[in-house]
């Protein structure tokens, strides 16, 4: 997996984190309007879908926290930048 160069942690997660949320969405729909009793019906391309979604992430995810634990020797040049949000409350 490719880290670019000057993303922080946050960011790089949270652009993976749009698939997971887009399926959340599809799920909740199809248990909306696809639920009769206590039985949903879904049709497999679409689960199958959902499944292979949430895995990617799964892995991406697991593959950053290996790499971050990693003795920074071989991660090398490529590093997270730390993620600073400037204050809204006034300081002082």
């Amino acid at each position: 997996m490719i880290v670019p160069e000057k993303m922080s942690l946050s960011d790089f997660v949270s652009r993976r984190l749009h698939p997971v949320k887009v399926t959340i969405s599809l799920l909740r729909h199809e248990l909306n309007n696809h639920t009769k009793g206590e039985v949903t019906e879904m049709s497999k391309h679409l689960l199958n879908s959902a499944v292979s979604t949430l895995e990617l992430f799964v892995e991406d995810y697991e593959k950053l926290i290996g790499a971050s634990a990693k003795p920074s020797a071989t991660v090398g040049e490529r590093k997270f930048v730390e993620d600073v949000k400037p204050s809204l409350l006034p300081t002082g």
